[in-house]
């Protein structure tokens, strides 16, 4: 007795079996019977749901196991439903938007004191009468005639400081 007589068949790669489906009618109910027959096969299975889902309910209570199936007395909302809350969140962000476009008012804090070139060792502020000071001109804070020059003065001096060791 070979394979065939047992009901199986030899399949070969390649080779189709079944033509391929194209298109499946949608099941269109036009008369009153045919309306009531869907509506109570529907029913049915519904039917067949809720008694498996009590059938597991028994089980799990008999067995002192975690119960699956919960009650909820929540309404699960439709998809227009759905669509009607998010359009009535977007509607309630953009008008928060509207109200958010006031000027923004900066409270400084109390040490608050930074202006000009912020993060430089002077702060940015221009102190032109300490030049002399800090290029050992003269001992004068104020501002004085040298101190638009000192920098260039203490160059010079650099420069020609560097020149006699070389």
């Amino acid at each position: 007795m070979g394979l065939l007589s047992y009901g199986y068949k030899i399949w070969k790669a390649g080779k189709k079996t079944s033509p391929t489906i194209s298109k499946v009618n949608p099941t269109v109910n036009t008369t009153k019977l045919e309306k009531k027959i869907s509506e109570t096969t529907k029913a049915i299975q519904k039917a067949k749901g809720s008694g498996a889902k009590l059938s597991q309910s028994i089980f799990e209570l008999k067995n002192n196991m975690p119960i699956t199936f919960k009650g909820s007395k929540t309404k699960t909302l439709s998809n227009t439903e759905l669509k009607k809350k998010a359009d009535a969140r977007i509607k309630e962000k953009a008008a928060e938007k509207k109200e958010k476009k006031t000027t923004k008012i900066f409270n400084a804090p109390k040490n608050f004191n930074k202006g000009g070139r912020v993060g430089l060792k002077s702060g940015g502020g221009s102190d032109l009468g300490m030049q002399s000071v800090k290029h050992g001109i003269d001992k004068n804070p104020n501002i004085t005639a040298a101190d638009p020059k000192a920098k260039f003065i203490a160059k010079a001096k650099n420069k020609k400081s560097k020149k006699k060791f070389i």
